[in-house]
């Protein structure tokens, strides 16, 4: 068979329908509309325009250039994205000063969001078209800056802006609905979310914190940069330097962050450098009795032990007092399996909440390893004796390890640094004798 008798073999194709081209364009129209601000310029396409226009200049003939070349390269350059030579941005500018088209004055729109500087010569001289040619702005256009005039202040923009900001329950929405197509990009919605973050007051309940989640993690769009996400992690996080929130919000913000950022402990380290120290330092403590309070559950369920309660109420109650700064855990074979099952629904992975024990001769211990203060505490299940070390020595086992011997980490009996766990509860007093001076 000949391909041409091939083809004439192949079913009988229905003929198009012009209304499927309608359905499409109404598509590419919600689309347009959702995403306003996307750019589908590539760096290349720039380059290509700069050249042609520039070109169009030197020889004078602009058969082949349209306006929404121009308004690309406008828009690039007022946003700072593409530097021209003088000539090239005179030009640029003295048609953005002389037009009436929506689609220049929407360009020069884009790049003074995009490129917003406080009392830039630039700035002020984009806010000045805009304001003048007002009328002459697209619908979306007009729509921004009639909701949000003070955005065309090219002094107290962001903070004009963020005083009606922090009334919004989710800003991002507010943004978005009023026209803003990306309210997470351009310098001046960059300077905004730090000026909201700063007119917010102290975070300190539940709906607070979902506010500013919407913010940095909108449904259904894109996240905040990790940069601006680091920047509301410390504005949750400050309330709780030098005192501790209640148990439940505790909780429930710990798991918002860590679900949303990772475990600051041995997850995405690139994000966690942008937070300041004593805000991460927050974190590591609040993470340590996360780490207690899941182990005793581990433990209550992959074990018949008994002993580990009074040890668990104990430490436990050495965090509550402030003592505790880091903890860490390493789980039994058995454990593993144990916690794996208990936090399949959660998605959370076990390697991310804790290391393994790995010594066969003690196949069923988990151990808790603890920095207090200067002193590195290793506890551990069924018999294991608790030790304490100086953070210096170097016998103490370092935190947040993916594998831990226990056997390895025994110092001998009679030792100094290591006590048994007596019925009478005389451990914890040596314990604290030790570590709490």
């Amino acid at each position: 068979m000949t391909l041409l008798q091939a083809l004439r073999a192949m079913p009988h194709r229905r003929k198009f329908e012009g209304k499927s081209i309608e359905r499409l364009n109404k598509a590419v129209h919600a689309v347009s509309q959702a995403f306003p601000d996307f750019n589908k310029a590539t760096p290349v396409t720039l380059e290509n325009v700069k050249a042609k226009i520039a070109a169009a200049l030197r020889d004078w003939n602009w058969e082949s250039v349209t306006v929404g070349e121009i308004g690309l390269l406008a828009s690039a350059a007022f946003g700072g994205d593409e530097p021209l030579d003088p000539h090239l941005f005179s030009f640029v500018q003295r048609e953005v000063e002389a037009t009436t088209n929506p689609v220049l004055l929407s360009a020069a729109a884009e790049g003074y969001v995009a490129g917003w500087t406080q009392g830039g010569t630039l700035t002020a001289w984009l806010a000045g078209i805009i304001q003048q040619r007002s009328e002459h702005l697209s619908q979306r256009w007009q729509t921004v800056f009639l909701s949000i005039p003070q955005a065309l202040d090219a002094h107290k923009a962001p903070e004009e802006i963020a005083e009606r900001m922090v009334a919004e329950p989710d800003p991002y929405r507010w943004l978005a609905g009023i026209g803003i197509g990306s309210p997470h990009s351009g310098k001046l919605m960059t300077e905004l979310h730090k000026a909201w973050l700063r007119a917010l007051p102290e975070i300190r309940t539940g709906q607070q914190v979902d506010q500013v989640f919407r913010w940095i993690l909108p449904d259904g769009r894109a996240r905040a940069s990790d940069e601006m996400a680091a920047g509301a992690i410390e504005k949750l996080l400050t309330p709780w330097l030098h005192k501790m929130p209640e148990q439940q919000y505790r909780k429930a913000l710990l798991e918002r962050i860590t679900n949303a950022y990772g475990n600051l402990r041995n997850q995405r380290p690139e994000f966690w450098a942008l937070v300041s120290a004593p805000c991460r330092g927050v974190l590591v403590r609040w993470l340590a009795g996360a780490s207690m309070d899941a182990l005793l559950s581990v433990i209550t369920r992959s074990t018949a032990n008994h002993m580990w309660q009074p040890r668990h109420d104990f430490w436990k109650g050495l965090f509550n007092r402030g003592l505790v700064d880091e903890a860490w855990v390493a789980l039994s074979p058995a454990a593993i399996d144990v916690a794996q099952d208990m936090f399949a629904k959660s998605g959370k992975s076990v390697s991310a909440l804790a290391g393994k024990q790995t010594s066969k001769a003690r196949k069923d211990t988990c151990l808790l390893v603890m920095r207090v203060g200067r002193h590195i505490v290793v506890e551990g299940s069924h018999d294991y004796r608790v030790h304490v070390f100086v953070d210096s020595d170097s016998r103490a086992p370092k935190l947040y390890q993916a594998a831990y011997d226990a056997e390895a980490l025994i110092l001998g009996i009679g030792h100094p640094d290591t006590r048994i766990h007596d019925p009478y509860g005389h451990w914890m007093k040596w314990v604290e004798e030790r570590v709490v001076r």
